[in-house]
């Protein structure tokens, strides 16, 4: 009797609820404390997710909670890896690993904290493309604007011209303080981004005024901003796992099937992204084969 009331109360503590501040969660990410399961997809957003997930956040916003799963020291239940723009990480066994929420954290991890521009893919012709992310200061602080508007995503040299035929150059630090447009990669550092700026404008009270409303309004939705997390215990079989993982992402329009049967699969030692990654190499040396995915092979 005593066997079978543990074992009960086994079951029905699988998973805690807990909340992490934002910073945290990236800093963790950033060093490889929190990590991948190998099964999981790849970061495929487009450039209107990534703006209305910024929206939310500095609007303070909830975007969900994600699901993460403990790793126990003793054994690993599954192999991890990086999230995408993670780099120059030290190798070590994760904490945690991402099961739900992945495209949410990767995207804030690429904008707020990984110092890269973020790539992003082009939902109609799948080109992919660099992106830097910044706030136009003068229009997040008007309440009639839609927040997602007062987001300008820049390329990779940081220069371009807008359909109306604005120039916008934000290719030196100089020219980001003339255009009033604050780089989303520095909201973990605004004091000191907030310090060359004031000098720049030779602490023009007018500017400062602007720039303390940018800190109060918006600055700090980023420095307070927690995300809800449901931990499962390293304790639930790597088959109920993988079927938790099943139920949470069917819903996402982006999980096809070979997703499904990778998570699946992982549940027998076999990694079946790492095998198609191997069969996809070589099928690049025939023609006819060089446009079959995943899920046609499946």
């Amino acid at each position: 009797m005593i066997a079978t009331a543990e074992h009960q109360m086994d079951s029905i503590s699988t998973f805690d609820i807990t909340k992490y501040p934002l910073f945290d969660v990236m800093k963790d990410i950033k060093i490889g404390r929190i990590q991948l399961p190998d099964f999981q997809r790849d970061w495929v957003w487009d450039d209107t997710h990534v703006r209305r997930l910024l929206a939310s956040i500095s609007l303070a916003y909830p975007i969900g909670a994600v699901m993460m799963l403990q790793q126990g020291t003793q054994h690993q239940q599954f192999k991890p890896r990086m999230l995408d723009g993670v780099i120059n990480a030290a190798i070590q066994t994760p904490n945690l690993l991402v099961l739900d929420g992945q495209q949410r954290l990767t995207t804030s991890f690429m904008v707020l904290l990984s110092g890269q521009p973020v790539v992003i893919k082009d939902p109609k012709s799948q080109k992919l493309a660099k992106k830097w992310y910044y706030l136009d200061i003068q229009k997040c602080l008007e309440p009639e604007h839609d927040r997602k508007t007062a987001i300008i995503a820049l390329p990779e040299s940081k220069i371009m011209r807008t359909r109306n035929g604005d120039f916008i150059d934000c290719s030196t630090l100089e020219n980001e303080y003339e255009a009033l447009l604050f780089p989303l990669s520095k909201v973990f550092f605004f004091s000191e981004w907030r310090s060359k700026f004031s000098k720049y404008w030779q602490y023009d009270s007018q500017k400062l005024e602007l720039i303390d409303t940018l800190e109060l309004e918006v600055i700090k939705k980023f420095e307070h901003y927690q995300i809800p997390v449901i931990q499962l215990r390293d304790s639930l079989p790597k088959e109920a796992v993988c079927q938790v993982f099943e139920d949470t992402n069917t819903a996402g329009c982006d999980l096809n099937f070979f997703d499904l049967m990778s998570s699946s699969y992982c549940a027998g030692n076999f990694s079946l992204r790492d095998d198609w990654k191997h069969r996809e190499n070589r099928f690049q040396t025939f023609k006819v084969l060089r446009k079959v995915r995943s899920t046609d092979f499946m």
